[in-house]
């Protein structure tokens, strides 16, 4: 598993775009995705794509970002007080498209092993689904470890209030 970090800054665009395509080895977790930059400060700039239907930022909301590399996890919006967990409101697939080779991999070897007499064809056949059963099984107890994980940082984060709103300077203090 990756790293978990922060970034802390100001919403300075959000863009939506509705029925994206995806590319042909990944399937979209949702139909939406967000184009959110950031600002940090010190005129850095950082541009992050979150496929999720939830935002609970808009611009100029200071912000703190949960990620996972460039993979957007979880928001903490200091500016409205709320939190959002993008791997609860949005979890990923626990099939992906490798495992159609791996199936296709398994059978053929499973057909070759029972014609040359080295693997009984019942074993093979029963093979398949035990691969299935355990690839689901394993990305379903990552997924709600990772679950887990945020909510603790975004917890952890709205306790600390890493966040605080920046004041104009010509409101007045």
């Amino acid at each position: 598993m990756r790293r978990i970090t922060t970034s802390t800054g100001t919403v300075l665009e959000v863009h939506r775009f509705i029925n994206t395509e995806s590319r042909r080895w990944e399937r979209p977790v949702c139909s939406e995705r967000r184009e959110l930059w950031l600002g940090t400060g010190h005129d850095d700039e950082y541009k992050f794509t979150v496929h999720t239907k939830l935002m609970p930022a808009r611009k100029t909301h200071c912000v703190t970002l949960v990620l996972a590399g460039w993979s957007v996890l979880g928001f903490y919006n200091a500016t409205t007080g709320t939190n959002a967990n993008c791997v609860r409101e949005d979890p990923p697939y626990l099939t992906r498209g490798a495992d159609i080779l791996v199936v296709a991999l398994l059978g053929l070897g499973g057909l070759f092993g029972a014609t040359l007499g080295h693997v009984d064809s019942g074993m093979a056949a029963a093979s398949i689904p035990a691969y299935l059963a355990a690839a689901i099984a394993c990305r379903y107890v990552r997924r709600v470890r990772l679950r887990r994980i945020v909510d603790d940082v975004l917890n952890e984060i709205q306790v600390m209030r890493v966040v605080r709103p920046i004041r104009s300077a010509g409101r007045g203090s």
